[in-house]
Protein backbone atom coordinates (compact mmCIF):
# COMPACT_ATOMS: atom_id res chain seq x y z
CA UNK A 1 0.00 0.00 0.00
CA UNK A 2 1.12 3.45 -0.40
CA UNK A 3 1.34 5.42 2.03
CA UNK A 4 1.72 9.37 1.81
CA UNK A 5 5.08 9.88 3.01
CA UNK A 6 6.02 7.13 0.39
CA UNK A 7 4.11 9.23 -2.34
CA UNK A 8 6.92 12.14 -2.65
CA UNK A 9 9.68 10.36 -1.03
CA UNK A 10 12.30 12.79 0.20
CA UNK A 11 10.54 15.90 -0.57
CA UNK A 12 8.81 17.00 2.50
CA UNK A 13 10.31 14.53 5.31
CA UNK A 14 13.73 16.35 5.42
CA UNK A 15 11.67 19.53 6.48
CA UNK A 16 9.98 18.60 9.56
CA UNK A 17 11.53 19.08 12.82
CA UNK A 18 9.45 18.17 15.80
CA UNK A 19 9.23 18.86 19.68
CA UNK A 20 7.32 18.39 22.42
CA UNK A 21 5.39 21.17 23.64
CA UNK A 22 5.04 20.23 27.02
CA UNK A 23 4.04 24.07 28.50
CA UNK A 24 1.14 24.08 26.16
CA UNK A 25 0.51 20.60 27.26
CA UNK A 26 0.54 21.42 30.80
CA UNK A 27 -2.41 23.93 30.75
CA UNK A 28 -4.71 22.27 28.06
CA UNK A 29 -4.21 18.74 30.90
CA UNK A 30 -5.61 21.13 33.11
CA UNK A 31 -8.79 22.12 31.03
CA UNK A 32 -9.09 18.77 30.10
CA UNK A 33 -10.02 17.80 34.37
CA UNK A 34 -11.97 20.82 34.45
CA UNK A 35 -14.28 20.01 31.28
CA UNK A 36 -17.99 20.18 31.72
CA UNK A 37 -18.78 16.46 30.81
CA UNK A 38 -22.00 17.78 28.77
CA UNK A 39 -22.53 17.01 25.30
CA UNK A 40 -21.78 20.11 23.32
CA UNK A 41 -24.84 22.34 21.63
CA UNK A 42 -23.98 25.40 19.37
CA UNK A 43 -25.79 28.40 19.63
CA UNK A 44 -27.14 27.88 16.24
CA UNK A 45 -28.88 25.25 17.70
CA UNK A 46 -30.05 27.51 20.25
CA UNK A 47 -31.74 29.64 17.44
CA UNK A 48 -33.90 26.40 16.26
CA UNK A 49 -34.34 23.73 18.82
CA UNK A 50 -36.62 21.58 16.97
CA UNK A 51 -34.30 21.86 13.69
CA UNK A 52 -31.22 20.68 15.97
CA UNK A 53 -33.30 18.03 17.84
CA UNK A 54 -33.77 16.25 14.21
CA UNK A 55 -30.39 17.32 13.17
CA UNK A 56 -29.43 14.96 15.63
CA UNK A 57 -31.75 12.30 15.85
CA UNK A 58 -32.86 11.76 12.71
CA UNK A 59 -31.69 9.97 9.26
CA UNK A 60 -29.31 12.08 7.07
CA UNK A 61 -31.17 14.16 4.66
CA UNK A 62 -30.64 15.55 1.37
CA UNK A 63 -30.94 19.70 1.54
CA UNK A 64 -33.43 20.70 -0.55
CA UNK A 65 -31.40 22.25 -3.62
CA UNK A 66 -32.45 25.98 -3.07
CA UNK A 67 -31.54 26.17 0.53
CA UNK A 68 -28.36 24.07 -0.70
CA UNK A 69 -27.54 26.94 -3.02
CA UNK A 70 -27.69 29.78 -0.55
CA UNK A 71 -25.13 27.63 2.31
CA UNK A 72 -22.60 27.47 -0.63
CA UNK A 73 -22.47 30.79 -1.54
CA UNK A 74 -22.65 32.00 2.34
CA UNK A 75 -19.40 29.63 2.90
CA UNK A 76 -18.11 31.08 -1.14
CA UNK A 77 -18.52 34.62 0.34
CA UNK A 78 -17.12 33.71 3.58
CA UNK A 79 -13.88 32.16 2.28
CA UNK A 80 -13.67 34.71 -0.41
CA UNK A 81 -13.60 37.35 2.53
CA UNK A 82 -11.37 36.13 4.89
CA UNK A 83 -8.35 37.75 3.83
CA UNK A 84 -9.85 40.91 3.17
CA UNK A 85 -11.66 41.29 6.38
CA UNK A 86 -8.19 39.64 8.79
CA UNK A 87 -7.66 43.14 9.74
CA UNK A 88 -11.37 43.80 11.39
CA UNK A 89 -10.39 41.01 13.94
CA UNK A 90 -9.66 37.77 14.56
CA UNK A 91 -11.91 35.39 11.83
CA UNK A 92 -13.97 32.26 13.56
CA UNK A 93 -13.13 32.93 16.62
CA UNK A 94 -14.43 29.70 19.07
CA UNK A 95 -15.74 30.93 22.65
CA UNK A 96 -17.37 28.37 24.90
CA UNK A 97 -19.31 28.44 28.02
CA UNK A 98 -21.05 25.88 29.86
CA UNK A 99 -21.11 23.57 27.32
CA UNK A 100 -22.63 26.24 24.72
CA UNK A 101 -19.97 26.70 21.71
CA UNK A 102 -20.24 29.86 19.63
CA UNK A 103 -18.05 30.27 16.57
CA UNK A 104 -17.98 33.92 16.21
CA UNK A 105 -17.45 35.24 12.51
CA UNK A 106 -15.07 37.77 13.83
CA UNK A 107 -14.11 39.09 16.95
CA UNK A 108 -12.74 42.62 17.41
CA UNK A 109 -13.74 45.18 19.76
CA UNK A 110 -17.33 43.67 19.77
CA UNK A 111 -18.74 40.28 18.14
CA UNK A 112 -19.39 40.68 14.45
CA UNK A 113 -21.83 38.53 12.81
CA UNK A 114 -21.55 38.19 9.45
CA UNK A 115 -24.75 37.64 7.07
CA UNK A 116 -25.45 37.41 3.38
CA UNK A 117 -28.84 38.22 1.59
CA UNK A 118 -30.64 39.55 -1.34
CA UNK A 119 -31.87 42.63 0.53
CA UNK A 120 -31.42 45.23 3.62
CA UNK A 121 -33.79 45.18 5.95
CA UNK A 122 -34.13 48.77 8.50
CA UNK A 123 -33.15 48.54 11.47
CA UNK A 124 -36.84 48.97 13.41
CA UNK A 125 -37.47 45.73 10.90
CA UNK A 126 -34.82 42.88 11.82
CA UNK A 127 -36.62 41.62 15.00
CA UNK A 128 -39.83 40.88 12.75
CA UNK A 129 -37.99 39.69 9.51
CA UNK A 130 -35.14 38.26 10.81
CA UNK A 131 -34.92 37.35 14.40
CA UNK A 132 -32.60 34.82 14.26
CA UNK A 133 -29.81 37.09 13.08
CA UNK A 134 -30.55 39.02 16.73
CA UNK A 135 -30.69 36.10 18.73
CA UNK A 136 -27.37 34.53 17.25
CA UNK A 137 -25.24 37.86 17.95
CA UNK A 138 -26.82 38.46 21.18
CA UNK A 139 -25.41 34.42 22.67
CA UNK A 140 -21.68 35.57 21.17
CA UNK A 141 -22.51 38.78 22.66
CA UNK A 142 -23.48 37.08 26.02
CA UNK A 143 -20.55 34.36 25.53
CA UNK A 144 -17.93 36.79 25.86
CA UNK A 145 -19.59 38.84 28.38
CA UNK A 146 -20.01 41.99 26.10
CA UNK A 147 -22.87 44.56 25.90
CA UNK A 148 -23.03 45.02 22.39
CA UNK A 149 -21.99 43.71 18.70
CA UNK A 150 -22.33 44.41 15.28
CA UNK A 151 -23.90 42.99 12.49
CA UNK A 152 -22.98 43.23 8.44
CA UNK A 153 -24.83 42.22 5.92
CA UNK A 154 -23.32 41.87 2.71
CA UNK A 155 -25.89 42.27 -0.48
CA UNK A 156 -24.97 38.87 -2.28
CA UNK A 157 -25.81 36.70 -5.48
CA UNK A 158 -24.06 34.65 -7.34
CA UNK A 159 -22.30 37.12 -8.96
CA UNK A 160 -20.52 38.05 -5.87
CA UNK A 161 -21.17 41.03 -3.41
CA UNK A 162 -22.31 44.12 -4.31
CA UNK A 163 -22.70 46.03 -0.87
CA UNK A 164 -22.98 45.70 3.06
CA UNK A 165 -24.98 47.21 5.48
CA UNK A 166 -23.58 47.48 9.43
CA UNK A 167 -25.72 47.80 12.35
CA UNK A 168 -24.61 47.95 15.93
CA UNK A 169 -26.79 46.28 18.05
CA UNK A 170 -27.01 47.29 21.99
CA UNK A 171 -28.63 44.60 24.42
CA UNK A 172 -29.64 44.54 27.93
CA UNK A 173 -28.20 42.17 29.97
CA UNK A 174 -25.44 39.29 28.59
CA UNK A 175 -26.72 37.96 31.92
CA UNK A 176 -29.80 37.60 31.06
CA UNK A 177 -29.70 36.31 27.33
CA UNK A 178 -26.99 33.78 28.99
CA UNK A 179 -29.58 32.20 31.61
CA UNK A 180 -32.42 32.06 28.26
CA UNK A 181 -29.03 30.21 26.30
CA UNK A 182 -28.98 27.52 29.46
CA UNK A 183 -32.99 27.69 29.58
CA UNK A 184 -32.43 26.31 25.56
CA UNK A 185 -30.08 23.97 26.02
CA UNK A 186 -30.89 22.07 29.17
CA UNK A 187 -34.70 22.01 27.04
CA UNK A 188 -32.90 20.25 24.35
CA UNK A 189 -30.83 17.78 25.91
CA UNK A 190 -34.06 17.03 27.33
CA UNK A 191 -35.69 16.37 24.01
CA UNK A 192 -32.66 14.24 23.32
CA UNK A 193 -33.02 12.20 26.15
CA UNK A 194 -36.56 11.34 25.96
CA UNK A 195 -36.58 11.06 21.89
CA UNK A 196 -39.72 13.86 22.04
CA UNK A 197 -39.29 17.17 20.14
CA UNK A 198 -43.09 18.04 21.34
CA UNK A 199 -42.29 20.45 23.99
CA UNK A 200 -39.55 22.40 21.96
CA UNK A 201 -40.94 25.62 20.37
CA UNK A 202 -42.06 25.95 16.65
CA UNK A 203 -39.00 26.12 14.48
CA UNK A 204 -38.07 29.02 12.62
CA UNK A 205 -37.72 27.64 9.70
CA UNK A 206 -41.03 26.01 9.37
CA UNK A 207 -42.45 27.01 6.01
CA UNK A 208 -39.04 28.05 4.71
CA UNK A 209 -37.50 25.30 3.41
CA UNK A 210 -36.38 22.52 5.56
CA UNK A 211 -35.03 19.02 4.74
CA UNK A 212 -37.17 17.72 7.65
CA UNK A 213 -40.25 18.81 6.93
CA UNK A 214 -39.82 18.13 3.23
CA UNK A 215 -38.99 14.78 3.96
CA UNK A 216 -41.92 14.53 6.54
CA UNK A 217 -39.04 13.31 9.19
CA UNK A 218 -39.92 15.65 11.46
CA UNK A 219 -43.96 15.97 13.34
CA UNK A 220 -43.85 19.95 12.92
CA UNK A 221 -47.11 21.18 12.37
CA UNK A 222 -46.44 25.93 12.08
CA UNK A 223 -49.01 25.53 15.23
CA UNK A 224 -46.50 24.54 18.28
CA UNK A 225 -45.90 27.76 20.58
CA UNK A 226 -43.17 29.93 19.95
CA UNK A 227 -40.03 30.89 21.90
CA UNK A 228 -40.36 33.48 24.39
CA UNK A 229 -38.89 36.41 22.89
CA UNK A 230 -36.46 36.71 26.01
CA UNK A 231 -33.35 37.12 24.09
CA UNK A 232 -34.97 39.61 21.51
CA UNK A 233 -36.09 41.58 24.81
CA UNK A 234 -32.82 42.16 25.70
CA UNK A 235 -32.26 44.43 22.16
CA UNK A 236 -31.50 47.99 22.47
CA UNK A 237 -31.99 51.27 19.55
CA UNK A 238 -29.70 49.70 16.87
CA UNK A 239 -27.92 52.13 14.94
CA UNK A 240 -26.70 52.12 11.45
CA UNK A 241 -22.82 52.39 11.31
CA UNK A 242 -22.38 54.55 7.89
CA UNK A 243 -18.55 55.19 8.37
CA UNK A 244 -18.14 51.05 8.89
CA UNK A 245 -19.70 50.42 5.91
CA UNK A 246 -17.71 53.41 3.76
CA UNK A 247 -14.51 51.34 5.59
CA UNK A 248 -15.58 47.91 4.14
CA UNK A 249 -17.24 48.36 0.95
CA UNK A 250 -13.82 48.53 -0.94
CA UNK A 251 -13.07 45.44 0.34
CA UNK A 252 -16.00 43.23 0.19
CA UNK A 253 -17.75 44.70 -3.09
CA UNK A 254 -16.33 42.24 -5.61
CA UNK A 255 -16.43 39.14 -3.52
CA UNK A 256 -16.63 35.99 -5.81
CA UNK A 257 -19.04 34.18 -4.78
CA UNK A 258 -19.33 31.64 -7.62
CA UNK A 259 -18.21 27.91 -7.63
CA UNK A 260 -14.88 27.01 -9.44
CA UNK A 261 -14.74 24.37 -11.96
CA UNK A 262 -13.02 22.08 -9.42
CA UNK A 263 -11.72 22.50 -5.85
CA UNK A 264 -10.67 20.36 -2.99
CA UNK A 265 -12.97 20.23 -0.20
CA UNK A 266 -11.33 18.79 2.30
CA UNK A 267 -7.33 18.43 3.33
CA UNK A 268 -7.85 14.76 3.12
CA UNK A 269 -8.89 14.65 -0.23
CA UNK A 270 -5.36 15.69 -0.84
CA UNK A 271 -3.95 12.72 1.38
CA UNK A 272 -6.64 10.21 -0.04
CA UNK A 273 -7.38 10.69 -3.44
CA UNK A 274 -8.24 7.41 -4.20
CA UNK A 275 -10.80 7.55 -1.55
CA UNK A 276 -12.30 11.21 -2.29
CA UNK A 277 -13.03 9.92 -5.54
CA UNK A 278 -15.55 7.23 -4.53
CA UNK A 279 -16.87 9.40 -1.98
CA UNK A 280 -17.67 12.08 -4.83
CA UNK A 281 -18.91 9.83 -7.58
CA UNK A 282 -20.57 6.92 -5.38
CA UNK A 283 -21.67 8.75 -2.22
CA UNK A 284 -24.24 6.56 0.04
CA UNK A 285 -27.74 6.88 -0.68
CA UNK A 286 -29.80 9.47 1.46
CA UNK A 287 -33.08 7.61 1.95
CA UNK A 288 -36.14 9.60 3.68
CA UNK A 289 -38.26 7.40 5.30
CA UNK A 290 -41.50 8.87 6.90
CA UNK A 291 -41.49 6.71 10.18
CA UNK A 292 -37.38 6.56 10.25
CA UNK A 293 -35.30 4.44 12.54
CA UNK A 294 -33.91 7.74 15.10
CA UNK A 295 -30.23 7.66 15.74
CA UNK A 296 -28.75 6.93 18.67
CA UNK A 297 -28.90 10.10 20.89
CA UNK A 298 -25.66 12.64 20.58
CA UNK A 299 -22.64 10.67 22.48
CA UNK A 300 -21.54 12.20 25.90
CA UNK A 301 -18.30 13.53 24.81
CA UNK A 302 -15.66 11.01 23.89
CA UNK A 303 -12.02 12.17 23.84
CA UNK A 304 -11.80 13.94 20.40
CA UNK A 305 -14.45 16.31 22.13
CA UNK A 306 -12.82 16.45 25.65
CA UNK A 307 -9.40 17.62 23.44
CA UNK A 308 -11.92 20.08 21.64
CA UNK A 309 -13.38 21.60 24.88
CA UNK A 310 -9.81 21.89 26.77
CA UNK A 311 -8.41 23.61 23.60
CA UNK A 312 -11.61 25.95 23.23
CA UNK A 313 -12.10 26.43 26.95
CA UNK A 314 -9.23 29.26 26.89
CA UNK A 315 -9.65 33.26 26.00
CA UNK A 316 -12.01 33.91 23.17
CA UNK A 317 -10.22 34.03 20.01
CA UNK A 318 -7.38 31.92 21.24
CA UNK A 319 -8.52 29.27 19.11
CA UNK A 320 -10.38 30.45 15.64
CA UNK A 321 -9.96 30.24 11.65
CA UNK A 322 -6.78 31.12 10.05
CA UNK A 323 -6.79 33.28 6.48
CA UNK A 324 -5.93 31.40 4.02
CA UNK A 325 -3.75 32.62 0.70
CA UNK A 326 -5.10 29.81 -1.30
CA UNK A 327 -8.07 28.84 -2.85
CA UNK A 328 -8.45 25.31 -2.12
CA UNK A 329 -9.33 23.37 -0.59
CA UNK A 330 -12.62 24.76 0.83
CA UNK A 331 -12.01 23.42 4.56
CA UNK A 332 -11.22 26.15 7.03
CA UNK A 333 -7.63 26.08 8.88
CA UNK A 334 -8.52 26.45 12.29
CA UNK A 335 -5.33 27.73 14.61
CA UNK A 336 -4.32 27.38 18.25
CA UNK A 337 -2.82 31.44 19.19
CA UNK A 338 -2.16 31.61 15.43
CA UNK A 339 -0.59 28.66 14.76
CA UNK A 340 -2.16 25.61 12.26
CA UNK A 341 -3.81 23.31 14.52
CA UNK A 342 -4.18 19.28 14.20
CA UNK A 343 -6.12 17.53 16.71
CA UNK A 344 -6.00 13.56 16.39
CA UNK A 345 -6.84 10.68 18.65
CA UNK A 346 -4.50 7.49 18.31
CA UNK A 347 -5.13 3.91 19.90
CA UNK A 348 -1.76 3.24 19.66
CA UNK A 349 0.04 2.53 23.03
CA UNK A 350 2.69 4.78 22.92
CA UNK A 351 3.49 7.88 22.87
CA UNK A 352 5.61 9.67 20.16
CA UNK A 353 9.04 10.46 20.65
CA UNK A 354 9.70 14.01 18.32
CA UNK A 355 12.08 12.56 16.08
CA UNK A 356 9.67 9.68 14.96
CA UNK A 357 6.61 10.95 14.58
CA UNK A 358 7.06 11.47 10.57
CA UNK A 359 8.05 8.29 10.39
CA UNK A 360 5.32 6.41 12.32
CA UNK A 361 2.31 8.79 11.35
CA UNK A 362 3.53 10.47 8.55
CA UNK A 363 0.36 11.63 7.68
CA UNK A 364 -0.07 14.09 10.76
CA UNK A 365 3.34 15.53 9.46
CA UNK A 366 1.88 16.29 5.89
CA UNK A 367 -1.93 17.50 6.83
CA UNK A 368 0.10 19.83 9.15
CA UNK A 369 2.50 21.23 6.45
CA UNK A 370 -0.57 21.55 3.72
CA UNK A 371 -2.28 23.58 6.55
CA UNK A 372 1.11 25.83 6.90
CA UNK A 373 1.41 25.75 2.92
CA UNK A 374 -2.27 26.97 2.58
CA UNK A 375 -1.97 30.24 5.44
CA UNK A 376 1.71 30.98 4.73
CA UNK A 377 2.96 30.00 7.96
CA UNK A 378 6.28 27.58 9.25
CA UNK A 379 4.73 26.27 12.48
CA UNK A 380 1.87 24.20 13.72
CA UNK A 381 0.72 23.06 16.57
CA UNK A 382 -0.43 18.63 16.90
CA UNK A 383 -3.05 17.44 19.73
CA UNK A 384 -2.62 14.10 19.83
CA UNK A 385 -5.37 11.83 22.69
CA UNK A 386 -4.24 8.25 23.16
CA UNK A 387 -7.57 6.19 23.82
CA UNK A 388 -5.88 3.79 25.53
CA UNK A 389 -4.11 5.84 28.57
CA UNK A 390 -5.32 5.04 32.18
CA UNK A 391 -5.31 8.66 33.51
CA UNK A 392 -5.39 11.70 31.66
CA UNK A 393 -1.79 12.90 32.53
CA UNK A 394 -0.83 9.85 29.69
CA UNK A 395 -3.01 10.95 27.34
CA UNK A 396 -2.80 14.33 25.95
CA UNK A 397 0.42 15.44 23.54
CA UNK A 398 1.23 18.20 22.07
CA UNK A 399 3.56 18.39 19.54
CA UNK A 400 5.13 21.44 17.62
CA UNK A 401 6.06 20.88 14.20
CA UNK A 402 8.30 23.59 12.45
CA UNK A 403 8.89 23.13 8.38
CA UNK A 404 12.39 24.44 6.71
CA UNK A 405 10.46 24.95 3.75
CA UNK A 406 6.55 24.57 3.14
CA UNK A 407 7.05 24.90 -1.19
CA UNK A 408 7.35 20.72 -0.97
CA UNK A 409 3.52 20.91 0.26
CA UNK A 410 2.41 23.19 -1.97
CA UNK A 411 3.55 21.11 -4.73
CA UNK A 412 2.20 18.40 -3.02
CA UNK A 413 -1.58 19.68 -3.07
CA UNK A 414 -1.54 21.66 -6.63
CA UNK A 415 -0.62 17.74 -8.15
CA UNK A 416 -3.14 15.90 -5.98
CA UNK A 417 -5.80 18.25 -6.68
CA UNK A 418 -4.79 18.31 -10.80
CA UNK A 419 -4.94 14.74 -9.99
CA UNK A 420 -7.86 14.24 -8.14
CA UNK A 421 -9.72 16.44 -11.00
CA UNK A 422 -8.55 14.79 -14.04
CA UNK A 423 -9.51 10.98 -12.38
CA UNK A 424 -13.16 13.07 -11.85
CA UNK A 425 -13.04 13.86 -15.88
CA UNK A 426 -12.28 10.62 -17.13
CA UNK A 427 -13.93 8.83 -14.22
CA UNK A 428 -11.25 6.66 -13.29
CA UNK A 429 -9.53 6.70 -10.24
CA UNK A 430 -6.32 4.25 -11.25
CA UNK A 431 -3.88 6.94 -11.84
CA UNK A 432 -4.98 7.91 -8.18
CA UNK A 433 -2.36 7.59 -5.06
CA UNK A 434 -3.61 4.26 -3.21
CA UNK A 435 -4.65 4.59 0.14
CA UNK A 436 -2.67 3.03 3.11
CA UNK A 437 -3.20 -0.04 4.30
CA UNK A 438 -4.50 1.05 7.42
CA UNK A 439 -7.39 3.22 5.81
CA UNK A 440 -8.06 0.88 2.94
CA UNK A 441 -8.93 -2.38 5.49
CA UNK A 442 -12.04 -0.76 6.48
CA UNK A 443 -12.71 0.95 3.57
CA UNK A 444 -16.42 0.60 1.73
CA UNK A 445 -14.91 1.04 -1.50
CA UNK A 446 -12.53 -1.44 -1.23
CA UNK A 447 -14.04 -4.06 -3.70
CA UNK A 448 -14.44 -1.64 -6.29
CA UNK A 449 -11.15 1.05 -5.76
CA UNK A 450 -7.89 -1.22 -6.88
CA UNK A 451 -6.31 -0.25 -3.59
CA UNK A 452 -3.67 -2.59 -2.81
CA UNK A 453 -2.78 -2.47 -6.69
CA UNK A 454 0.28 -0.46 -8.25
CA UNK A 455 -0.72 3.30 -8.51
Amino acid sequence: MVDPAAAVPGSWVRTVTVREDLAVATELLARLAAGSGQRSIGVTDLVSLRRAYYRYLAPELPIPAARQARLDQGRAVHRALAGRLAREGVLEARVRREGIVGRIDILADVPIEVKTAGSFVAPDELAQKRPDHLEQLAMYCALVGGWSGRLLTLLADEQGVHDVQALDVPFGSPERVLNEMRGRAERLRAAWAEARPDRLARCPWFGRGCEFEESRVCGCTGEEPVEPPAILDEVGPIAGREDVQARLRPLVIGAAAFSRPFTLGRFREALYPRRAFFDRTNPAELVASPTPEPRPLPPLPDLYARLTEALESGPPGEVAGLPPRWEEPDEEVVGFRGQPLLVRTSRGWARYRPEELVARQPQYALELGLRCAVTGTDRGRLVVGFERAETDRDRLQVLELTFGSVTPFSRFLRERSRALATALRDQSPLGLASCPEWMANDCPYRAACGCGQPS
